[in-house]
C-alpha cells in the first residue's frame, strides 16, 4: 500500500492529467500529456492551467518559426520552469540567452539544447567563466562521440553540461565513462545507447567508487526484476537514478512498484507503462533528494536536470513516433 505522501501524488497526477486532457486533448498525445502533468507530480508543484497556458504561449512567442518549443516541448519547458522558478518567464528570458551561447560555441539547435541551457543556467558559478563551461562541454560531447560514434546525439548535450562540472581532464572523464560502460555490459546490461546514458549519470556520482555504483546497479536491477518490475533498454537511466541516490534501494523500489502499479492499473494509464515508471522512479527519487544529505552533495541540481533531459527525450520520441504514423498514413 502507498504511503500518504505518494498516494497523494498519484491522485495528484491523475487530477493534473484530466485537467490538461480536458484542455489539450486535441492537441497532444495522451502520452505526452501525462508527462507534462508528471513535471508538477516530481517537483511537489501546485498546479495552476492558467499558468502553464500563459508561460507556454510566451515561450512560443519569444522562440523562432520552426524552433522546437513552438509545438509540444512548449508545454513541457512551461511547466519545468513554473516547478522551479518564481518567475518563469523571466527565467525563459536568460534560458535563451544560454541557449544562445550554446549554439555560439558550436552546440546544434534543438529541443536538447534547451535542456542543456537549463543544465547550464541552474549548475553555472556566479565567478564562473560562461563561455570557458561551454568550450570544456562540447569538449565533453566530442569525447563520447569519439568513443561510441554512432550511440551519441543531441541527446547527449544535457549530460556533456553537467559533466563539464568536473574538474578533470577530458580524458580521464571518457575512460572513467568507458570503464562504467565495460563494467556494466559484463553483467546484466546490454550494450547500446541506453547503456551509454547509464554509463554518464553514473559519473555524476563523483564521490564513489567504480565498482560500488557497477555493484549497486546490478542489485537495483536484480531487486527490480524480482518485484515483477519490467525493465527494457530505456529503463536503463532510472537504475541510474536510484543508485544515484546511495539509499537503502530496498524501500525505494518497493515504493516505485506500488506507484508503478496503481498507475498501471488505471484507465487511460494502463498502455503507457514506460512512461508510468519514469514517473514513478522520477516521484521517489526526487523524494528522497529532498535529505539534508543528499542536498548537500551537490547531487539534487543534477538529479533534476537527468529527469527533465529524459522527460524531453521521452516527449521527443512520442511526438516523433506520432508524426511517422501520420506520414506513413
Amino acid at each position: 500500500m502507498l504511503n500518504q505522501s505518494l498516494e497523494k501524488r498519484f491522485n495528484d497526477q491523475l487530477n493534473i492529467y484530466n485537467q490538461l486532457y480536458e484542455k489539450l486533448k486535441w492537441k497532444l498525445q495522451k502520452e505526452i500529456i501525462a508527462m507534462v502533468a508528471s513535471v508538477y507530480i516530481i517537483n511537489d508543484k501546485e498546479f495552476d492551467l492558467d499558468e502553464l497556458i500563459d508561460v507556454s504561449n510566451y515561450i512560443k512567442d519569444n522562440v523562432g518559426l520552426f524552433s522546437p518549443l513552438r509545438s509540444h516541448q512548449k508545454y513541457a519547458m512551461a511547466a519545468m520552469l513554473i516547478s522551479k522558478f518564481e518567475n518563469p518567464k523571466g527565467k525563459f528570458d536568460e534560458l535563451i540567452n544560454y541557449y544562445d551561447k550554446l549554439v555560439e560555441g558550436g552546440f546544434k539547435k534543438g529541443t536538447y539544447t534547451s535542456i542543456a541551457a537549463l543544465a547550464l543556467m541552474t549548475t553555472v558559478n556566479d565567478n564562473e567563466n560562461i563561455e570557458s563551461r561551454i568550450e570544456k562541454s562540447l569538449e565533453v560531447y566530442k569525447g563520447m562521440k569519439s568513443n561510441h560514434f554512432f550511440l551519441t546525439s543531441q541527446g547527449d548535450y544535457p549530460l556533456a553540461v553537467l559533466l563539464s562540472k568536473f574538474d578533470k581532464s577530458n580524458d580521464i572523464l571518457m575512460e572513467e565513462v568507458e570503464r562504467f560502460y565495460k563494467d556494466l555490459s559484463e553483467s546484466n546490461f546490454k550494450k547500446g545507447n541506453d547503456l551509454q546514458l547509464l554509463s554518464h549519470i553514473l559519473m555524476l556520482g563523483k564521490d564513489e567508487h567504480n565498482e560500488d555504483l557497477v555493484n549497486r546497479c546490478n542489485r537495483i536491477y536484480d531487486e527490480m526484476i524480482d518485484k515483477e518490475i519490467k525493465i527494457k533498454r530505456r529503463s536503463y537511466p532510472q537504475i541510474g537514478l536510484i543508485a544515484l541516490i546511495n539509499s537503502e534501494v530496498s524501500t525505494e523500489i518497493q515504493n516505485i512498484k506500488e506507484l508503478l502499479t496503481k498507475l498501471n492499473n488505471q484507465k487511460g494509464f494502463k498502455y503507457m507503462k514506460d512512461i508510468n515508471l519514469m514517473v514513478s522512479t522520477g516521484v521517489v527519487v526526487k523524494s528522497k533528494i529532498k535529505d539534508k544529505e543528499i542536498i548537500e552533495t551537490g547531487l539534487s541540481t543534477t538529479i533534476e536536470t537527468i529527469i527533465q533531459a529524459q522527460n524531453a527525450a521521452m516527449i521527443g520520441a512520442i511526438a516523433a513516433s506520432s508524426a511517422a504514423a501520420t506520414a506513413s498514413s
